[in-house]
């Protein structure tokens, strides 16, 4: 890597940093500060997912992944954004794995509609969390250390992403603000590392993520919100869902326009016409 290079991805590294912090501010202000978790209001949880999690979550990691590989610094393989048919065995996977884990931590329930919120109600977070933690600073710090070697990138990268993920539940309610559970949390974080960094899947890391994250949101709300239909919770879970599939889409046709070299290209799908 030349100096005009290495200054050049260390540019982007830092700004995946900028917005790291403008994600944990954007989280306290609309989430923590509020104490929403357990205080849920229909607008105070839109609010807080469309800004925190989709706007600065989703599309602001999407603008920075834009110019990772612009400059050729990473490729969507790398970032986790894999083909059709092998995001697809990954996500099969995932599904039945992360179940597994969610099963044998002994979950306050198993009733199918309280899962299935207690799912929803954490799944706009665990995108963003996987978007910001490790792919906008996991895999770009791998891609700014690279020089020092495979396994001292690697090493920095799991590190720094599960770190982070960690002291970003500082800006979150209790009890998640807490040293303890921010300390645990960044062991989670390094579970979440390995399943990032070895699968390169960005859905399959989200779907384990999220089941490990359930019990310990169940465990902190009261479970009777959980058992009745939350028709507005489902709607910020499609939009999230959406504005994932589309950055994936809209970030193939910008590499492939940038002519970013991957073999095995993002998600095989003809744009509509």
């Amino acid at each position: 890597m030349n100096a005009r290079n290495g200054a050049s991805v260390l540019r982007v590294l830092g700004l995946s940093f900028l917005l790291y912090l403008v994600w944990c501010l954007a989280t306290w202000f609309f989430e923590g500060r509020v104490n929403l978790l357990q205080q849920p209001t229909p607008i105070g949880r839109a609010t807080y997912v469309i800004v925190a999690n989709i706007l600065v979550g989703i599309v602001g990691v999407a603008w920075l992944l834009r110019s990772s590989l612009a400059y050729g610094f990473t490729t969507l393989d790398q970032l986790g954004f894999r083909s059709t048919r092998r995001t697809l065995v990954a996500v099969v996977l995932a599904l039945v794995g992360g179940f597994a884990l969610f099963i044998v931590q002994s979950p306050p329930s198993l009733e199918p509609l309280v899962l299935w919120n207690g799912f929803a109600q954490v799944l706009p977070g665990s995108i963003a969390e996987i978007l910001i933690c490790w792919v906008a600073v996991g895999a770009l710090t791998e891609a700014a250390t690279k020089g020092r070697g495979r396994v001292v990138s690697l090493a920095l990268a799991i590190l720094a992403a599960a770190v982070l993920f960690g002291l970003y539940h500082f800006a979150h309610s209790a009890p998640f603000n807490q040293w303890g559970i921010v300390l645990f949390l960044m062991v989670v974080g390094l579970f979440t590392s390995l399943v990032y960094f070895l699968t390169r899947d960005v859905y399959a890391t989200i779907l384990v993520h999220n089941f490990m994250g359930m019990k310990g949101v169940m465990g902190s709300i009261d479970l009777a919100i959980l058992r009745q239909p939350l028709i507005p919770l489902y709607l910020l879970v499609v939009l999230a869902v959406v504005a994932l599939v589309l950055v994936h889409l809209w970030l193939h046709q910008q590499a492939t326009h940038g002519g970013e070299v991957s073999r095995k290209p993002a998600m095989r799908m003809r744009p509509v016409t």
